[in-house]
C-alpha cells in the first residue's frame, strides 16, 4: 500500500459480520441449530463498495495517483515483519479489489480492501500484526532504496468489522535526518475480507483527524462486506 509522505523535496511511497447458528424449523424431533455457512471471498463489487471515494471525505481532499511500486519492505527483525508488511503493495495470498489514495496538501490517506479464500486469511493477517505490536517496538527496513528507522506504538482503533486494531509508526530516514514521518495505520477484518488504512498528517497536530477518517473507512468496509 502506498501513501504519500512529503516534507520539502523528500517523498516516499507508503489493508462485524458475525455468523451465528440459525434455528431450524420446528419438528417432532425437536429443533436443531444449523451450522453457519463459512465466509466466502468478497466479490469485486463488494470490495469496490467497501473502498472510500472522494465524496466520502471532508472538503479539501483530492484523489492522488502515486507512481506504482513493487515495494516489499523487509524488517531487520523477524518479529517485526508483519508491521513492515503493512507497507507492501501486495499481500501474500490475498486478492486486492479496492485501492484508493487521497491527498490534501501535505496530508495523505490510503485505503486498500482485499479478500482471501476464507476467513482464516484475514484472521491470521490481523493476528500477526497484533503479535508484532506486542513484541516489536523498533526496527529498520529499506524503502525506495533508503534505509528507514521505525518505532511503533498501539493506538485506539474505531470499531470496525469483526476485529480492528490501529498503531502509529514513527519513521526516520538516517540519510536524511530532517525527514521524519508519523503514520497512523488501521487494519480490520470482516468474514473473508480485510482492509488497511494509512493516514499521514501534515504534522503531529493532525493525528486527531485519524479517528474520524478511520471510522469512515471502517464503516464503509464493514457495511459492504456484510452485504
Amino acid at each position: 500500500m502506498r501513501t504519500r509522505m512529503r516534507r520539502g523535496a523528500a517523498a516516499a511511497a507508503v489493508s462485524a459480520l458475525c455468523f451465528t447458528a440459525a434455528a431450524c424449523g420446528g419438528s417432532s424431533d425437536g429443533d436443531k441449530a444449523k451450522e453457519a455457512p463459512a465466509p466466502t471471498p468478497l466479490t469485486a463489487a463488494q470490495m469496490k463498495a467497501a473502498t472510500l471515494e472522494l465524496g466520502d471525505l471532508p472538503t479539501g481532499w483530492k484523489v492522488s495517483k502515486p507512481e506504482p511500486t513493487n515495494d516489499n519492505p523487509k524488517a531487520d527483525k523477524p518479529e517485526c515483519q508483519a508491521i513492515a508488511g503493512t507497507f507492501a503493495d501486495k499481500i501474500a495470498g490475498a486478492t486486492v479489489g479496492g485501492d484508493q489514495e487521497f491527498e490534501a496538501g501535505d496530508k495523505s490517506l490510503a485505503q486498500q480492501v482485499f479478500t482471501y479464500p476464507n476467513s482464516d486469511g484475514p484472521t491470521d493477517f490481523v493476528k500477526a500484526i497484533s503479535t508484532a505490536l506486542d513484541t516489536c517496538k523498533g526496527f529498520s527496513f529499506e524503502m525506495e532504496g533508503m534505509k528507514a528507522s521505525v518505532k511503533t506504538e498501539k493506538i485506539t482503533a474505531p470499531k470496525a468489522g469483526e476485529e480492528a486494531l490501529a498503531f502509529r509508526v514513527k519513521m526516520v530516514f538516517p540519510e536524511m535526518a530532517e525527514v521524519k514521518f508519523e503514520i497512523n495505520v488501521m487494519v480490520a477484518r470482516q468474514g473473508a475480507g480485510a482492509t488497511r488504512v494509512a493516514h499521514v498528517p501534515a504534522d503531529a497536530s493532525g493525528h486527531k483527524d485519524f479517528d474520524a477518517l478511520a471510522k469512515l473507512a471502517g464503516d464503509k468496509f464493514t457495511k459492504a462486506a456484510q452485504s
